[in-house]
């Protein structure tokens, strides 16, 4: 029947009688593909797998070989030779100062100018070298000399061996018991203690042998009465000829200082004079 209108196709009958589902409303607004033979091309290609991620950190057989170590330095026999050399150097150093000290030691008690040794004139330990007393003669004196058995001034001479093999002598040759006036010449000087008075003591000094003496240096000269002692190193006090001016001595010489020291008044009935040096006993003198 006909009702005016164009007659519409059946739908195609799928196979066992089934009609085809219809398209969807959207597929038919869709536009119509053109053939792109590149898009073709790409979709026929087959997707490439992205390379799987390996944890070297997990799997120690995939992590590389560890470096061989570094080849150590030869060691060099060098060190031990320069350490022992050194040692034989120490030792034979050490031999050296011994036979110095032997053989000086030697030197100081039998060789240079004769000195015959004997027991310290005052009785004094062996750390004091022993000093002796000779006369004008040059005759030894062994009975004088100490505290109580003073040699006499400006008879008897005081001599002491050296550390260098030599003898150093010494004579107060002249007192002055009543200085202080020529103290005072000098307005330097400062006067003497309210109750003692200046001394002035006229002293040789001679040198024999080897080696050297510095008399300022290795002479002790000091006064000791009932109640004081003086010694020049202890005074400021210039004279006409300080000892300090004589500087060093050696084999030959010989030189003359004056020397200040202070004495309670009323004490020259007392008074002894000590002379000694740096490392020798001290010896006594008094007035006759």
């Amino acid at each position: 029947m006909s009702d005016g209108s164009s007659p519409q196709p059946l739908p195609a009958l799928a196979p066992g009688g089934a009609a085809d589902p219809a398209p969807a409303p959207w597929a038919l607004l869709a536009p119509a593909q053109r053939d792109d033979p590149h898009a073709d091309t790409a979709q026929a290609e087959p997707a490439q797998a992205e390379p799987a991620q390996v944890d070297t950190w997990s799997d120690p057989s995939l992590l590389p070989p560890p470096s061989a170590p570094p080849e150590r330095a030869r060691s060099s026999a060098l060190p031990i030779v320069a350490i022992v050399l050194s040692s034989l150097a120490l030792a034979v150093s050490g031999l050296v100062l011994v036979l110095v000290l032997v053989l000086g030691g030697l030197f100081y008690f039998y060789g240079g100018a004769p000195y015959e040794l004997s027991d310290p004139v005052g009785g004094y330990s062996s750390m004091y070298t022993p000093g002796r007393v000779t006369d004008a003669s040059g005759a030894v004196v062994t009975d004088v000399g100490t505290y109580d058995r003073p040699a006499t001034l400006g008879e008897h001479t005081l001599s002491w061996p050296t550390v260098s093999g030599g003898i150093v002598e010494v004579t107060v040759t002249e007192v002055d018991w009543d200085a202080d006036a020529a103290v005072a010449t000098d307005p330097a000087n400062p006067p003497p203690d309210p109750s003692a008075g200046y001394v002035l003591a006229t002293v040789d000094v001679a040198y024999t042998g080897p080696g050297g003496t510095v008399p300022t240096e290795d002479l002790y000269l000091c006064l000791e009465s009932t109640s004081w002692a003086s010694c020049h190193m202890d005074l400021d006090v210039a004279t006409a000829a300080p000892l300090r001016d004589i500087g060093a001595l050696t084999d030959g010489d010989r030189a003359t200082a004056i020397v200040a020291l202070e004495l309670a008044e009323g004490e020259r009935g007392s008074a002894l004079f000590s002379v000694e040096t740096i490392d020798g006993e001290p010896l006594y003198l008094a007035e006759r």
